[in-house]
């Protein structure tokens, strides 16, 4: 030390003023003297301090400021740092003994102040000299020095009158806490500096670690911190009681028990060196060089200690309790010392954040020796101070405390989950819900909760930790519901309060930087402290208090839009907005506590790259879902507890439905309402009581006095009003009493008497409605004998009577409801407590009495709460703590907005629809935007919507004339958020761009516009469906709109500012920038903007279709967008024009032309457009785009409206042709209309221009796949009957495609036609269809189609020779793939309508019958025969095909499509019989099998057994031939040897059973089978050949059957029987016919010959012994079956000469494959003969006259072929025949039977009796046998003329050609 002037001085000064103080002056001298000796330099301390000791002491004023001076400028000179043992000469042991000089010296300091009489120089110096001390870096005062200074400049801050003192004591004593902080944050860096070294030592030293374990260790401390914060707030037992703030007072966790602050403190600096009893260190850097890491953490300890002591000191000042006389004197020192205390912990918090946070201040925990948080370690003395502090009824305390909580809420909350939980619930969320609370400490709160709302993580972790937490509170749902509800209190205030409120709120608004600032108490002198000054006393605190929470809802959804900021999409806008830039107000954040010092305050959190694995949001959902319907379930209990119980069990909120279950949710649960638990445990029912008893057993009153459990039990539920249930409630209680106190009463009857008799009690003091109450007396008189006859003692009775008196038994749920309410208890009444009342309560403010009182009721309940909760936690230390959850994803804005949004709507609408304030409204409107850009950001369609809606109507734009300022602003947040949410607004597009269609509304009115000409789009939804109204009509109703008179109309309704403002160049802008922006738009997003502008551009229309001049803005706009999206990819724009288009197809059908015509002409600039971008092939884009044209063409009616439609197509054609490509097939589509099209001259233009594209583009048209389109359309106009020469002309068009197909390059054909071309270009069709199919199958369908359904009988007949004509010439080419799908589709459908029976009944009906058969019929199945013989070689496997065909047309019922189909038959055999295999004849003879199989009547054997004709219907297909013609494999049903007529020798008996059950294979052998004998026959055994199955169907008795009345439905079965009869008739003629030809029966093979002869031998057999039976002909004929008994005679004798002239031409065939079977013929043939001569002989002349006429040609042919026999046959014979011919002249000879009589009779004398030459005039006419009998069989069997095909005919009855009389 240079100079020690000051020393010798003061030293000087006190030797002056030592008077008679001897050892003063002594003390004096020797240290001058010391001073002197040791050259000016500082001798031992020792000597200088005595006499400065020794003057403090002195009591006078100068001596002591010296004295206290120069000991302070000592301290500062670090005088006091080396000890003096050795200098006085002291040993180490005395040395020991005494404490070191710089704690004496602070002693000495400290020891001058006396009290409040201490003078006030002596006060400064003291507190000067103190501040020295503390505040020197080279010696740094610890442990008990450190705070006995601190401790005595509180002491003179308290106790001294002097102003200027307490303020400098004040500021002395926040610069000493606050320089003890800052050394420790000095250390906490030096430490982390030292923890980084260390490891960047330990990573170059080991290289061979692994790279994760050095992650690992680089991240430990932080690491041990989460550790800690996570497992130090513990989690409470899932069981636990409710926490309260009192539980909070005992949570104690960090034990200090040892950690004092006495006297002296032993602290271990450098632990090599001998320990030493020291409170001081040198400075650091005099030590440094014999540091180590134990040693410096050693020296931080020291430091933390310090501040650890300090902070407690304050806390533990701070809670003291103050008697309600000192809680309201501010300047009494027990309420300053509240203050200061309160003042600096909140100082220390807020300046020393990191002190309390960091991982690294860690101090030693006196128990275990464990290193704990610092945190962890005051957290139960602030946590007491709050609970003590903070529910003041103090403002200044309640103050200070809110600020002591938000540093809390804001920086600790990861450490204080559940005391934040405990505060908010028990004390700030219960003050706003209190409505006596003070309005100034709601107020304070709101302001804090709006600084919690700017910090989004902080919000984010409360919804997390709290919301989604199944055990707490929802604490951030909460907090929203309460700001909307102050937000949306009603107030009035004057428009200057308003103003007042706007203009001091600009000025604090400004400063954002609130959370980096350092903050100093305020002043707390006597002078200084004064009740609060009302700044804003002229405004209401309650308008202040919804300002300010207006101003937290807006904040708060700041905040979670900035959160979310990470899941936004790129803005939609190009250039983005410069007004979106987020200003530094919006980027407040929560401050890591680690780097509460680091400039990253302001910085925009950014999100870890590793999401922490708490942060679950799926995970989290779910929980929070859980808990919702718990919530949801409990509610429902609230409302009625039976179906509450029922949710709860389903949800599996309650395990079971045991009554023990159930009880212990009602007991645990706090949620639910008592009133109902009551009602529901107190029900009859036997389950309530089982679960009643099962509930009180949960409790125990075990050792508890009586009354104490009564109130125990009636505070678990609220006992029910009726009787009964007290009752049985009462029983319960008594019992379970006196089960836990068996020895309290006599028995249970007492304690059930007892309990009662309290009840009523309770209910007698208490009730305000009782005039006169129950005495003590009279309290004893009703329990007299109550114990089992006895009584109980009055005392205790006395006793129970107090106690009820003065504390009434009420649920404490409902006196804190009361509480909150505001309500105050029940004063006593009447007169005399009235008067007492009044004279008691002057001078009182009971409100405020009222609030102490409760507030202390908080405190207490607080502490509870504390103790319980720190008392779990030490129980439970070794479980896992609740965590705490950190916020790290945005994907929980969503759920959070999800659950607040109704609270923010309510509040920030309401406003805005009641509010006038611009200011207000606008940040009304803020709120308002933000929450629309979350809802949309999280697909949120519910609020989404309600705000864009509620913007909407705030915009107000339906009412021109009402619009004020704020209207305008709504508009331009609409507009705002069209331009940046254009991908998240979905269906809420149509609000947005209907506020723009009425914004040009407004913009027309404004301008001058007449308001009825321009009606509101909102009102659309009341317009009626339009009708189609004549044009007269709509004008009509326009004229009588404009006449009507108008009010407000014109710009005059509409104020000039709204005008302007409409009109505005931002207004406009911003409507532009939405419009351009589209073509940023996600491909989803335009859908839904599309669809959005087509709804409105509708709801425009429908309001002014009538109008002569309608609005087409949105139409317009429409148009716009689409060429500003144009460039779009064409997947986009095919989901778009999906919406365009539709919307083009209603508004292009409209009745008003007007709007028709530019919506067509929008439509064909958008074509136009479209066109020009090139179409590459396979897409379709052109055809959609195009369709509305052919839509409209479809329906609309107005010719002008079609005529514009061809004509915009005609100019796309001239001026786009080159470039369409798919859109060919729309536009032939919409041709295609227009040729079905009435008007000619509609017609006419579509035609010339169809045929024009046809000529001039027919290569493109074939490239572009629009070639079938074009046939179609082609057809319609070949179809249009009303224009013959059109259709006739279009006609020739479609036959000339053929030729010109063929030689177009584009088309594939033309290069099979053209071989030389190149084989590579014939890909022009898809892989799954044939290049035919693509192009000859629409030409030959276009014919096909005309012919089919074309009502010119010209044009058709055309059409059905232009189709057979192209399939003749060029069907060479066709493959069999192609003639097949020819056939199927083409050929055979044009013969269906023979398939379908009510088809036919039909057109029997009418005329066109005959003219269809004529024209259409005949010649199209000759052209298939045609067809088929031309192309024999190419469809010969399709003969089965034809054989149907004509099998179909044969079995018609109808005469004449009969005999067309048997006559095209027999041309198609012969015309290629030469061409026929054996194949093909085996299909043609199966063809006949099942001709003559389903032409065979077998009805008639079962007609008469058909009794009832209820259900008689005609078959589906009439006579149709269902199955397959070629024969199967064992068709062949007779070998050779059934040609003979019988099996047997026996010629004249013919088995029944052979001769007429059905072929086994016939698939229709009974189409005509009614439903009754389809049963019989598929149920019954088939007959035995021996029991012949006619005897079936006799009458069950012998009496006569009534005659049955034919109905029209039998004579329908009966006609379709006789049917089959004809056409049997006919097959057997066409057999005949067809074996006439010498060529047909030369090509027939032998085998299939003998099967034809098979199916007339079968037909003769069916007729014989039809005719035979004569008694089933007639019951026939009684049935009415025909006009005359039935017979089947020309059937019979038909069939019988065919067979025979067949037999004889093959008997005589010399062919060697006709002799193969010579000898069958002839054993078939002899007996036959025979038969038929002995059958005509038996025949009587005079009643069978007609049999004899139409067995006689028989008889000739069998008698002349007999003759022609070879002689060596003949002979064989003659036998036989002759005794036959001799019977023969008995009976009337005809001419030509008396010539064959003579051929026989000469050949037999020739044969038989040799006489030459008796046969030779025979001879020639023998010889030409085969030439010249050939046809005579049938044509002498008088089958008789067939009726012509004409109408006339076809009803006839057929009987009379077939069925001859008997």
């Amino acid at each position: 030390m240079s100079s020690l002037k000051f020393v010798v001085s003061s030293l000087d000064i006190i030797a002056a003023n030592a008077g008679r103080n001897k050892q003063l002056a002594e003390l004096v001298q020797q240290a001058l003297a010391a001073i002197e000796k040791n050259d000016h330099q500082l001798p031992d301390p020792e000597i200088v301090f005595a006499p400065l000791q020794l003057a403090t002491k002195s009591g006078t004023i100068p001596l002591a400021t010296t004295a206290l001076d120069c000991i302070g400028k000592l301290i500062s000179y670090s005088a006091f740092s080396t000890h003096s043992g050795r200098a006085s000469g002291q040993d180490d042991a005395e040395q020991a003994q005494q404490a070191p000089l710089i704690e004496r010296a602070i002693d000495t300091i400290c020891d001058c102040f006396q009290g409040e009489t201490t003078p006030v120089e002596i006060q400064l110096q003291i507190v000067k000299s103190l501040l020295a001390a503390v505040l020197n870096d080279k010696i740094v005062v610890h442990g008990a020095g450190l705070l006995k200074a601190v401790r005595q400049v509180y002491n003179v801050f308290l106790l001294s009158r002097s102003t200027a003192n307490q303020q400098v004591a004040q500021g002395t004593l926040t610069q000493m806490v606050g320089t003890v902080f800052e050394r420790v944050k000095t250390r906490l860096h030096m430490k982390e500096a030292r923890a980084n070294l260390g490891k960047l030592k330990r990573s170059q030293s080991s290289l061979t670690v692994d790279r994760q374990e050095d992650q690992a260790s680089s991240l430990g401390i932080s690491g041990d911190n989460e550790e800690n914060e996570v497992a130090t707030p513990l989690e409470e037992p899932s069981n636990r009681a409710k926490l309260t703030l009192k539980d909070l007072e005992h949570r104690k966790s960090f034990d200090d028990s040892n950690l004092g602050d006495g006297p002296t403190m032993v602290t271990q600096i450098k632990p090599a060196k001998k320990p030493t009893r020291s409170v001081s260190e040198q400075s650091i850097a005099d030590s440094s060089h014999e540091e180590t890491p134990e040693s410096l953490d050693a020296e931080d300890e020291v430091y933390i200690r310090d501040a650890y002591l300090v902070f407690r000191s304050f806390c533990n000042l701070s809670t003291k309790v103050l008697p309600p006389d000192q809680l309201y004197d501010l300047r009494g020192q027990p309420m300053r010392s509240k203050l200061i205390s309160l003042h600096l912990i909140h100082t220390l918090l807020n300046n020393s954040i990191t002190v309390f946070t960091s991982p690294l201040c860690t101090i030693t925990n006196t128990k275990n020796n464990e290193p704990t948080n610092f945190l962890q370690a005051v957290k139960y003395y602030l946590c007491l101070s709050i609970t003590r502090n903070g529910a003041s009824s103090v403002d200044r305390v309640f103050d200070v405390c809110c600020e002591i909580f938000w540093l809390m809420l804001k920086y600790m909350r990861a450490s204080f989950k559940k005391e934040i939980e405990v505060f908010l619930n028990e004390i700030y969320l219960a003050l706003l819900a209190r409505r006596n609370a003070p309005l100034s400490q709601k107020l304070t709160f709101v302001g804090v909760l709006k600084r919690f709302c700017e910090d989004p993580r902080a919000l984010v972790e409360t919804y997390l930790n709290y919301d989604c937490d199944r055990n707490v509170d929802n604490i951030f749902q909460t907090i929203i519901e309460d700001l909307s509800k102050f937000a949306t209190f009603p107030i009035t205030v004057s428009v200057a309060q308003e103003q007042q409120y706007e203009d001091s709120h600009s000025k604090y608004s400004s400063s954002s930087e609130w959370q980096v600032k350092s903050v100093l108490p305020p002043p707390l002198s006597v002078a200084h402290i004064t009740m609060h000054h009302d700044n804003d006393n002229e405004i209401p605190k309650e308008y202040l208090m919804k300002r300010v929470a207006l101003d937290s809802l807006v904040e708060t959804l700041r905040s979670l839009v900035n959160w979310s900021q990470p899941g936004r999409p790129d803005s939609n806008t190009a250039n983005g907005d410069p007004d979106r830039r987020q200003s530094s107000d919006e980027l407040r954040y929560s401050i890591d506590p680690s780097a509460a010092d680091s400039s990253s305050r302001l910085e925009t959190p950014i999100l870890p790259s590793t999401p922490v694995i708490d942060d679950d949001p799926d995970q989290l959902e779910k929980e929070k879902a859980r808990k919702t319907a718990k919530t949801n379930a409990i509610k429902a209990f609230n409302f009625k507890p039976k179906n509450g119980i029922k949710v709860l069990l389903r949800e599996g909120f309650i395990p079971s439905d045991k009554p023990e279950d159930i009880a212990h949710f009602l007991r645990t649960e706090d949620r639910l309402d008592k009133a109902q638990i009551g009602e529901y445990l107190g029900e009859g029912d036997q389950k309530n009581i089982d679960i009643m008893h099962a509930f009180v057993d949960t409790m125990d009153f075990t050792k508890r006095r009586f009354v104490d459990a009564l109130r125990e039990f009636l505070q678990s539920f609220r006992l029910p009003g009726e009787a009964q249930k007290i009752d049985r409630f009462m029983l319960k209680f008594a019992n379970r009493y006196i089960t836990g106190n068996p020895n309290a009463f006599a028995n249970a009857d007492t304690a059930y008497v007892l309990a009662y008799s309290v009840i009523l009690l309770n209910t007698d003091l208490h009730s305000s409605k009782i005039a006169k109450h129950m005495t003590k007396a009279d309290f004893i008189k009703n329990n007299r004998g109550i114990n089992e006859n006895a009584d109980l003692p009055d005392e205790y009775l006395l006793g129970i009577y107090d106690d009820i008196a003065n504390d009434e038994i009420v649920l404490k749920s409902e006196r804190e409801a009361a509480a909150a309410a505001g309500t105050l208890p029940t004063q006593a009444t009447g007169l005399a407590a009235g008067l007492g009342q009044a004279f008691s309560n002057v001078g009182r403010d009971l409100q405020r009495e009222a609030y102490v009182q409760q507030s202390e009721e908080i405190s207490l309940r607080s502490e509870q709460l504390f103790r319980d909760l720190y008392r779990s936690q030490r129980k439970n230390a070794e479980k896992a703590g609740a965590k705490f959850i950190p916020a790290s994803s945005f994907k929980h804005v969503g759920p959070m907005f999800d659950v607040a949004w109704m609270s923010f709507f309510s509040a920030l609408s309401s406003q805005t629809q009641k509010t006038h304030n611009l200011e207000v409204n606008k940040l009304c409107l803020e709120g308002m935007k933000l929450a629309t850009k979350i809802a949309c950001l999280f697909d949120l369609a519910t609020p989404r919507e309600a705000f864009i809606s509620a913007l909407k109507n705030t915009a107000n734009l339906n009412n021109p004339e009402e619009m004020q300022a704020k209207n305008v602003e709504a508009l331009k947040v609409i507009l705002e958020l069209g331009q940046t949410e254009g991908n998240l607004l979905k269906q809420s597009w149509k609000d947005v761009l209907l506020c723009i269609s009425q914004l040009d509304r407004l913009q027309l009115i404004s301008g001058g516009v007449d308001e009825s000409a321009v009606p509101d789009v909102s009102k659309a939804r009341f317009v009626p469906p339009s009708r189609t109204e004549t044009t007269s009509s709509r004008k009509s109703t326009a004229s009588s709109r404009r006449h009507r008179p108008r009010s407000h109309t014109g710009p005059l309704g509409v104020s000039m500012e709204i005008a302007l403002e409409s009109r505005s160049d931002e207004v406009i802008k911003s409507v532009d920038r939405i419009f351009t922006n589209t073509a940023n738009l996600s491909g989803d997003a335009i859908v839904h903007f599309a669809r959005a502008l087509t709804e409105v551009s509708w709801d425009e229309i429908k309001v002014s279709g009538s109008n002569d001049s309608p609005r087409t803005y949105s139409l317009q706009k429409i148009v716009e967008i689409s060429y500003y999206n144009m460039t779009r990819v064409r997947f986009e724009w095919t989901h778009i024009w999906d919406v365009l288009g539709e919307h083009f197809n209603r508004v292009g059908c409209h009745v008003n032309t007007a709007i028709v015509f530019f919506a067509l002409d929008s439509l064909r600039q958008l074509s136009m457009r479209f066109m020009e971008i090139e179409e590459l092939p396979g897409f379709k884009f052109q055809k959609d785009f195009l369709k509305p044209f052919e839509h409209v063409m479809s329906n609309s009616s107005n010719v002008t409206v079609k005529d514009m439609i061809l004509r915009c197509l005609i100019q796309m054609i001239q001026a786009r042709g080159e470039n369409i490509r798919s859109g060919w097939r729309t536009m032939f589509g919409v041709f295609t209309v227009a040729a079905r099209d009435p008007h000619e001259s509609i017609v006419n233009l579509a035609y010339e221009n169809v045929t024009h594209v046809y000529k001039t583009r027919f290569g493109v048209v074939i490239s572009q796949g629009a070639f079938t389109d074009l046939i179609v359309c082609l057809t319609e106009f070949s179809k249009n009957m009303k224009f013959q020469k059109k259709s006739l002309q279009a006609m020739e068009t479609l036959k000339s495609i053929i030729p010109k197909m063929l030689k177009t390059p584009e088309c594939p054909l033309s290069q099979k036609s053209n071989p030389a071309s190149s084989p590579t270009e014939t890909t022009a069709k898809s892989p799954g269809t044939s290049v035919e199919e693509g192009f000859w199958f629409p030409v030959l369908f276009a014919f096909h189609d005309v012919l089919m359904t074309g009502e010119d009988l010209e044009v058709r007949s055309n059409a059905l020779n232009y189709f057979f004509e192209a399939l003749l010439r060029y069907g060479g080419d066709f493959p069999s793939d192609f003639w097949d799908i020819l056939w199927r589709q083409q050929l055979y459908p044009i013969f269906m309508v023979l398939r379908s029976r009510p088809e036919m009944s039909n057109v029997l009906n009418h005329e066109e019958l005959s003219v269809w058969l004529s024209t259409t019929m005949i010649q199209a199945l000759r052209n298939m025969i045609t067809l088929f013989t031309h192309y024999f070689d190419a469809l010969e496997y399709m003969l089965d095909r034809f054989l149907e065909l004509l099998a179909l047309c044969i079995c018609q019922e109808n005469d004449t499509i009969a005999r067309i189909g048997s006559n095209c038959l027999q041309q198609l055999i012969l015309q290629n019989v030469t061409k026929f295999t054996a194949e093909h004849w085996a299909k043609i003879v199966g063809a006949f099998c099942e001709l003559f199989e389903r032409t065979t009547a077998y009805q008639l054997f079962t007609a008469t057994a058909i009794n009832s004709t209820a259900s008689l219907s005609p078959p589906p297909n009439g006579l149709e031939l269902g199955g397959p013609l070629s024969p199967p494999a064992d068709a062949n049903p007779m070998d050779e040897g059934s040609l003979k007529i019988n099996g047997s020798d026996n010629n004249g008996y013919i088995p029944e059973s052979e001769s007429y059950i059905p072929h086994a294979n016939g698939t229709d052998s009974d189409s005509l089978r009614t439903p009754t004998a389809t049963t019989s026959s598929s149920t019954a055994v088939p007959p035995s050949p021996l029991t012949p199955q006619l005897e079936e169907f006799k009458p069950s008795n012998s009496l006569q059957q009534q005659p049955i009345i034919v109905t029209a439905a039998r004579r329908r079965f009966f006609n379709r029987i006789i049917s089959r009869c004809v056409l049997q008739l006919l097959m057997i003629e066409t057999v005949n016919e067809l074996f006439s030809n010498d060529a047909v029966y030369a090509q027939i093979p032998s085998s299939e010959l003998l099967r034809l002869m098979a199916l007339l031998k079968k037909s003769f057999l069916f007729a014989k012994r039809f005719n035979a039976d004569k008694e089933l002909r007639m019951r026939l004929w009684r049935e009415g079956f025909m006009k005359q008994p039935p017979n089947l005679l020309k059937q019979e004798s038909g069939s019988a000469a065919t067979y025979v002239s067949i037999l004889f031409r093959m008997f005589g065939d010399m062919a060697p494959e006709r002799q193969g079977s010579k000898a069958a013929v002839e054993s078939a043939l002899v007996p036959l003969c025979q038969d038929i001569i002995r059958g005509y002989i038996a025949l009587e002349e005079e009643s069978q006259h007609r049999n004899i006429v139409a067995w006689r040609p028989v008889v000739v042919d069998v008698l002349e072929g007999y003759a022609a026999f070879p002689r060596e046959g003949f002979a064989n014979h003659i036998k036989s025949f002759y005794p036959l011919v001799v019977e023969l002249l008995g009976k009337e000879l005809g001419g030509d039977l008396r010539t064959a009589l003579l051929l026989v009779l000469r050949r037999v004398g020739e044969v038989g009796l040799g006489v030459e030459g008796m046969a030779s005039s025979a001879n020639g006419r023998g010889s030409v046998y085969d030439r010249d009998r050939r046809g005579s069989t049938l044509s002498v069997a008088s089958f008789g003329p067939r009726a012509s095909p004409s109408m006339d005919n076809l009803s006839d009855d057929p009987s009379s050609r077939v069925m001859g009389r008997a």
